[in-house]
């Protein structure tokens, strides 16, 4: 009786092992690859409450930036819808907690806070999840194009403010020591799924 109940605990102590062994190699096999762009300088802007906003917020969290304006006609709203999409994927699958989702300003003359409050809502970002900032030009140009690589630029135009603000449509992800990880097309349906599946890797652990 004693034999059989050391030979059974044995069996059970060899089985336990095997299936951690394979649980570790499946999330090895799982392990996936993602390069690091450059790291984002430490910046400080305002988020949509008039509250001091930057990389002191958000060191520690994963995080995906967008760039857009509230006037902006087509692709802003395309894109914040997008970034709407990916706020409900994140509270889904319980990592709202821990990625953290941005929307800058590329129009700070006129995004004021108060506006940008109203476009967050207008998109039913959840405060604390999905942040809106704007602050100084010079403080915009510093984070978004020597920060994130983002190209901004004024073109001359017919328009009643006689210039056009052309800027990036890429999503970037940024890890916890902001080390950007990955740019994103919003216009390509492939990418932004690709955005998901990275944010995933980086939460769990699976991305090196």
């Amino acid at each position: 009786m004693k034999r059989a109940l050391v030979t059974a605990l044995a069996v059970l102590v060899a089985g336990s092992t095997v299936a951690v062994g394979a649980a570790i190699a499946m999330r090895r096999a799982r392990a996936v690859e993602l390069p690091r762009y450059g790291e984002v300088p430490a910046f400080q802007l305002t988020d949509e409450a008039g509250r001091p906003f930057g990389t002191a917020e958000l060191d520690g969290h994963l995080w995906v930036a967008d760039f857009i304006f509230t006037t902006c006609p087509e692709v802003c709203p395309r894109m914040t819808e997008d970034m709407g999409r990916l706020q409900t994927w994140l509270t889904n699958r319980a990592l709202d907690g821990r990625v953290r989702l941005v929307s800058v300003s590329v129009d700070p003359a006129r995004d004021t806070p108060a506006k940008l409050r109203a476009y967050a809502e207008q998109f039913h970002a959840r405060p604390g999840t999905w942040t809106f900032a704007t602050g100084s030009q010079q403080a915009i140009e510093d984070a978004v194009v020597h920060g994130f690589k983002i190209a901004v630029s004024r073109e001359k135009d017919d328009t009643e403010d006689g210039f056009a603000i052309v800027h990036g449509t890429k999503f970037v992800l940024v890890d916890g020591r902001r080390q950007i990880r990955g740019y994103y097309d919003s216009n390509d349906g492939a990418s932004m799924a690709k955005l998901r599946d990275d944010v995933a890797a980086l939460a769990d652990g699976r991305a090196r």
